[in-house]
């Protein structure tokens, strides 16, 4: 049984580097290219096209995915979509393919879109409250479907401890950081028994590098720093692509192999709410 699809590098290059290359542009440039291609000849009646194909490659999706349950400890495991009729022969024809269509289109519509939209902020807020151990966003699912929260992502899950009977993070943090793509006017959500610090593109992470080893690193010199990164964000109408990566660095600023990897995900927005289609691919 196959859960997520194996990590393609090439792909993950292109998600970063066109996501990146999308947030880097100013408002007005955006606006004046999206202008341009809505102005251009069969514009609209192409993207209408490309969206309900997207459509179709989530319909099949939904229709070949089922869901593993976990025990239920009371320790919140949440639900994992799968692909049950998937073998390791079948899965680059099959589900791989159909969730690689899916990525490159969203990317390909979208790459042009500015990430300083409600939705986006919406999008990314999401993302920030799931990778730092809050509430996990819903899975999507065909209208009148089960309501089933995901997994947690990474180590931010829990543990029943046998000794103790209570339930225990993988990995104990009172303390998230997350750095997200260049984006403006950016509201952190709150959350409860969390301090979660948001930084924004290049400086940000300069800065929150600066403020740990100022702070922790000043009493603990083998200190490792480890955050969240929100590599790349593509949003296209009610699609969107997410790349995150997990690393733990050293304070020579020197990436070290013990994070905690990364994935990417697919999402679908529904009415005002962002719900995850597929965990495309995760790696350690």
């Amino acid at each position: 049984m196959r859960t997520a699809a194996s990590l393609r590098p090439a792909l993950l290059v292109l998600l970063a580097g066109v996501a990146l290359a999308a947030c880097a542009r100013p408002a007005t440039q955006v606006n004046a290219a999206n202008a341009a291609s809505a102005a251009a000849p069969g514009a609209v009646g192409e993207e209408a096209r490309a969206h309900a194909f997207a459509d179709t490659l989530r319909a099949r999706l939904l229709a070949i995915a089922a869901f593993t349950e976990f025990p239920d400890d009371s320790c919140n495991p949440g639900t994992l979509r799968t692909f049950p009729k998937d073998t390791v022969e079948k899965a680059r024809a099959g589900t791989d393919a159909i969730v690689e269509r899916l990525e490159r289109l969203v990317v390909a519509q979208g790459v042009e879109g500015s990430l300083d939209t409600p939705e986006a902020h919406d999008l990314l807020r999401t993302v920030v409250v799931w990778e730092a151990g809050g509430e996990r966003p819903r899975w999507d699912v065909p209208a009148g479907g089960p309501d089933r929260r995901a997994i947690a992502p990474g180590l931010a899950g829990e543990f029943r401890n046998p000794a103790t009977g209570k339930c225990e993070s993988y990995v104990p943090v009172d303390t998230a950081t997350v750095v997200l793509p260049p984006v403006t006017n950016f509201r952190a959500p709150e959350m409860e028994g969390v301090r979660l610090s948001v930084y924004v593109g290049e400086e940000g992470l300069k800065q929150a590098r600066e403020t740990f080893f100022k702070t922790v690193g000043a009493t603990d010199a083998s200190s490792i720093f480890t955050y969240t990164r929100v590599r790349a964000a593509v949003v296209w109408r009610d699609y969107a692509v997410v790349a995150v990566n997990r690393p733990a660095e050293s304070r020579a600023v020197q990436e070290l192999p013990a994070g905690a990897g990364g994935a990417s995900y697919i999402f679908h927005r529904v009415g005002k709410e962002w719900r995850l289609l597929t965990i495309a691919r995760s790696w350690g």
